[in-house]
């Protein structure tokens, strides 16, 4: 774009069909829902009243792409107002024309493991998906792939939720994953040898913890957007949508909730195990040192540099000396193991 074409759109409004830099990608979608990828440097109309409908990705740090939602007048001022937002509270509202919002997404970055949130916002209506992001994150990228190889979407309400299948699909694999490390774990705590676990269960509900925060926050709008719909006239679709999505979190949900509560069992299983341990190595510690007491009483008193020592003259002493100590070591076990000590 020469810099005489970038002054001109930031001064006066950009008609919607005009390119605006930021967009990631854009997809137009025919009427059986197959997607083709358009350049992102053509124009495009948002609002176009032929069949199919069009997937526009925006990068929203991008200030041309902020003044372009500014003045697209088509999309809904609330709408607009979420886009161009910055908090990161989840919401999912909607009107005669569109649905709109915000759901908690986790960054696309294939060199980090961390689930580190990022929000994802979009607006959908009749021939239109808008989403935009200020991070890369998976839903996106996951369904770039899908449509890319060749999977048909019907419309935007099932691009949408096909955003967040793709998202609940991901986490579940992941659930599967930290399955099968609790049940290596707990092989290896029901073990009759000691084994260091705490290290890897550790990361395993740190993961639940932040899986079941991203959850909650799609549970928690979508369960609102259902229940306050009632009688209201949306996008056809979209609660469907809404109330299927809303079962398949809260099966998920369910699923963490209950390795969370192995997570816990097994941590408890730990530190009794640990502390097992701990008692053992205390009571052997307890009884060398209660057999090596007098025997150091021993060494202590013919150590001492005083006069009329017993056994300083003549020969042999010290062999005494050692005699004495080990019979005492010997008569402190004997009363122990007659105490009940050795089981």
């Amino acid at each position: 774009m020469t810099s005489k074409s970038l002054e001109s759109l930031t001064q006066t409004p950009p008609p919607s069909g005009r390119p605006v830099s930021g967009v990631i990608w854009l997809y137009r979608f025919d009427t059986a829902g197959k997607g083709s990828a358009r350049p992102i440097d053509e124009p495009f109309e948002l609002f176009d009243p032929n069949d199919g409908f069009l997937w526009l990705h925006l990068d929203l740090v991008d200030r041309l792409a902020r003044v372009w939602i500014e003045k697209t007048a088509g999309l809904p001022a609330a709408a607009r107002a979420v886009l161009l937002g910055t908090d990161e509270i989840p919401m999912l509202e909607c009107d005669d024309t569109a649905v709109w919002g915000v759901f908690i997404d986790t960054i696309q970055d294939p060199d980090d493991d961390e689930l580190r949130a990022a929000p994802m916002r979009f607006v959908l209506g009749d021939g239109y998906l808008v989403s935009g992001r200020r991070h890369p994150v998976r839903s996106a990228a996951l369904m770039r792939s899908r449509v890319e190889a060749g999977h048909p979407v019907p419309g935007p309400v099932a691009l949408f939720e096909l955003m967040i299948v793709q998202v609940l699909r991901a986490i579940g694999e992941m659930l599967r994953e930290l399955r099968d490390t609790a049940d290596s774990i707990e092989d290896r705590v029901l073990d009759d040898r000691f084994h260091d676990e705490a290290r890897r269960l550790a990361p395993l509900r740190r993961t639940t913890v932040r899986l079941r925060r991203q959850l909650g926050s799609f549970r928690g709008v979508l369960k609102q957007f259902v229940e306050d719909q009632t009688g209201r006239s949306i996008q056809e679709g979209s609660r469907e949508a809404a109330e299927r999505l809303f079962q398949r979190i809260e099966a998920l949900d369910q699923e963490l909730l209950e390795l969370q509560d192995r997570a816990r069992f097994l941590q408890d299983e730990i530190a009794a195990k640990l502390a097992n341990t701990t008692n053992r190595h205390l009571y052997v510690l307890s009884i060398l040192t209660a057999m090596l007491m007098p025997a150091t009483l021993v060494t202590g008193i013919f150590g001492m540099n005083t006069s009329d020592l017993p056994l300083e003259q003549g020969g042999h002493g010290t062999f005494v000396a050692i005699g004495i100590a080990i019979g005492a070591s010997a008569l402190v076990l004997y009363l122990l193991r007659r105490l009940g000590f050795f089981e």
